[in-house]
């Protein structure tokens, strides 16, 4: 079935089984669809009415997601329930009465809210109806898009890019661990700082929260803050992707370098990205990472200190 729908509409499934796991339940469920849909196209949710704080309301909700179900840690395939079977039947049925018959967001949003009864009397408590959905959906498909295809339509409509840039240095000690992109690195030194002083997390952190016009990291997370004392900054990436994901937006790529003289990074970039990636809730692939040197030159050179610079690119 699943090769009639368009590109966006796989990855809204895809993003449904992140938060699945997020949420720690045992099925992907409308309420799940209805979250990757609004990950993968915020703006139509937007028209209909939904905002990003909503939709994490809906999925804090207990009507419609069983938290805590299920701890495991996902290495297999996790199942639909059968209103979310019953959701993705119905919109492969309505791209089937057109050309050409390809499931678009479109046709997922529409069949979300018909097939779960209780997720559709909540949407229609926070003034989302069918009627804004469908006109939310008009619209999201105009004439004015020539004649590109619904997804190419949206692209061309409504996403804008944004960038920010990150930068981090910590002096480097010894008996102090070397977290770097959420793992432990063996060495004798490891950085200084409030949190675990993971520098490229800390940049990363910078470069979307620039990204996103919500200021730096010391705003959202002061040295002066307890909560935050020898915190894993992976912690860090988690809410700040929160915040995004609250203004509708999502995280398309992220490069970074790190600028250190020992001990060679490169065999443990695979382990980095996985543990960055899973904190900002993307795919490995959307992040890139290098290693440099300082060539001998200043404290980075000299072995007492690391930093790391890295660029975040956003899409609304």
């Amino acid at each position: 079935m699943f090769e009639r729908f368009s590109e966006k509409a796989r990855r809204a499934i895809f993003f449904a089984r992140y938060y699945v796991t997020q949420d720690m339940d045992s099925q992907i469920r409308p309420v799940h669809l209805l979250a990757g849909i609004h990950r993968e196209a915020p703006t139509l949710l937007e028209m209909a009415g939904l905002t990003g704080k909503a939709m994490l309301a809906l999925r804090n909700s207990p009507d419609l997601v069983t938290r805590g179900a299920n701890r495991n840690n996902f290495s297999n395939e996790v199942p639909l329930d059968e209103p979310a079977k019953r959701a993705l039947l119905l919109a492969d049925k309505q791209a089937s009465n057109r050309k050409p018959q390809r499931v678009e967001l479109a046709d997922l949003l529409m069949a979300v809210f018909h097939s779960d009864l209780v997720l559709q009397k909540k949407l229609i408590e926070l003034n989302v109806t069918e009627e804004k959905i469908n006109a939310a959906c008009q619209k999201y498909t105009g004439p004015e898009a020539m004649d590109a295809s619904w997804g190419e339509r949206a692209n061309y409509l409504y996403v804008s890019t944004s960038s920010g840039i990150g930068y981090d240095l910590h002096r480097l000690a010894e008996g102090r661990k070397l977290i770097l992109g959420g793992i432990e690195v063996p060495f004798e030194k490891g950085p200084v700082g409030h949190s675990d002083g993971d520098a490229l997390a800390h940049a990363i952190c910078d470069a979307l929260l620039g990204a996103a016009g919500l200021g730096d990291i010391g705003t959202h997370f002061p040295d002066s803050d307890p909560e935050w004392k020898d915190a894993s900054s992976l912690k860090f990436l988690e809410r700040t992707r929160q915040l995004l994901d609250e203004r509708g937006l999502r995280i398309t790529h992220i490069d970074a370098i790190v600028i250190l003289e020992r001990p060679k990074l490169g065999p443990r970039f695979p382990a980095m990205r996985v543990a960055l990636a899973k904190a900002l809730g993307i795919a490995v692939e959307q992040i890139n990472l290098k290693a440099k040197t300082n060539e001998g030159v200043g404290e980075i050179g000299r072995g007492e200190a690391i930093a790391a610079q890295a660029i975040a690119t956003i899409e609304r």
